[in-house]
């Protein structure tokens, strides 16, 4: 992919590229072509993801072509796509903890609830009592008059 980034960078600015211009912008991204398998994947590439325009045979100049130019952006946007799931993960274990934690707070409180003990005051009974008595009469009233 730093090949076809090099190479897009140089079609924005409407500059060819040579194959040791290629070479030498790989190998300081850290490749090596000190292997002639090496060297002949540097070729296939050149003559597969860009065009080659005919100069002066030691200077033929590359520029990245459409299919290598739709390799770069499928590529960016795996790159993307991973980063997406990456944070909806994250973002989804977090959802899970804090869940997790709302139901053990949840088990506390409601379990210090039902160990705690429950007392009704005199006064809780006297409303009771008034509450019941004034259905009572309520009741005993609609039955005299019929």
């Amino acid at each position: 992919m730093d090949a076809l980034e090099y190479g897009e960078k140089q079609l924005v600015k409407r500059q060819g590229v040579t194959r040791k211009q290629l070479q030498r912008h790989l190998e300081n991204k850290g490749y090596k072509f000190s292997t002639k398998e090496e060297v002949r994947l540097l070729d296939d590439l050149a003559r597969e993801e860009f065009f080659i325009f005919i100069g002066d045979n030691p200077d033929l100049k590359y520029y990245l072509n459409v299919e290598g130019y739709f390799k770069l952006l499928e590529y960016r946007e795996l790159s993307e796509a991973r980063k997406s799931s990456v944070e909806a993960r994250l973002f989804a274990l977090i959802a899970i903890v804090l869940s997790f934690v709302a139901l053990l707070v949840s088990i506390y409180f409601s379990n210090m609830e039902l160990n705690q003990k429950t007392t009704i005051e005199d006064e809780q009974f006297n409303v009771i009592k008034n509450i019941q008595q004034s259905l009572e009469s309520a009741g005993s009233k609609k039955h005299n008059k019929y």
